[in-house]
């Protein structure tokens, strides 16, 4: 392995060091737009390759860390917890989806493209307890599989429908771009287990303030704040990924 490939890793090595489960949005309108990615049928992203196949949308929160929150269970290594401290948006318990407190975190082009169905959502108040059946401790460990060294390569090959921003805190360093491979790798440890990120350096800082990213059909991106309709071409000659700035991998 070249030293600048060793050197790579080990920063990435030490941005994951403490990584205990948890990955922290920046703000609501992120974590939405996350869980539309995961969770509506017939939305913006199912249109372009992403989404779920459910008319109720979740938006589980957690009273006594305030927080809003998405459980994602890996095989054989606990769960990933996405979340977002945010006070509660409503008191309601179920919220139509052109309510207008959606319509306050959704842009026009995105709610005509996000909802054809009988969509609505539920906010049901849970405390999640599974991060306390190791002890609070993390039996999760992030090794990076691949690293790319353009941007056009990391979208053509893996085909990330969620994409990972940790943005660096000094503009002449990189900011990294991860996707997780959801199947964990078993390791040798009986207390520990692998999970393996793809990555790329983006010392551009090209995903600063956006949103989306479209791989147009001959591999050039364009980088967007917001999806304006989307032609039957564009589904299927382009690619979209969402962009998600992490704030933090602390627990809440």
């Amino acid at each position: 392995m070249s030293d600048n490939l060793k050197e790579k890793v080990r920063l990435v090595d030490i941005i994951f060091e403490n990584f205990s489960n948890f990955i922290e949005l920046k703000d609501f309108r992120s974590f939405l737009l996350f869980t539309l990615t995961s969770q509506v049928p017939t939305n913006i992203l199912a249109q372009i390759g992403l989404g779920g196949n459910k008319e109720v949308i979740n938006l589980p929160y957690n009273p006594l860390f305030n927080i809003y929150y998405q459980k994602i269970n890996l095989i054989s290594a606990g769960s990933l917890i996405i979340y977002v401290k945010n006070e509660p948006i409503t008191d309601k318990f179920t919220l139509e989806k052109d309510h207008q407190i959606i319509k306050n975190f959704l842009t026009a082009n995105e709610m005509n493209l996000a909802f054809r169905g009988k969509e609505k959502f539920l906010l049901p108040k849970i405390s999640d307890c599974s991060a306390y059946n190791n002890n609070g401790k993390s039996n999760l460990t992030i090794k990076v599989d691949d690293l790319f060294h353009s941007l056009e390569s990391f979208l053509a090959v893996a085909e990330p429908n969620l994409l990972f921003v940790v943005d660096a805190t000094n503009e002449s360093e990189s900011d990294i771009l991860f996707t997780f491979n959801m199947v964990p790798e078993i390791s040798g440890h009986i207390d520990q287990r692998v999970l393996k990120i793809d990555v790329f350096f983006d010392k551009d800082h090209k995903t600063r303030d956006k949103t989306y990213l479209k791989r147009e059909e001959d591999y050039t991106i364009k980088f967007l704040n917001d999806i304006k309709e989307i032609s039957h071409a564009d589904t299927y000659k382009s690619a979209f990924s969402l962009i998600l700035h992490v704030k933090s991998f602390s627990k809440p």
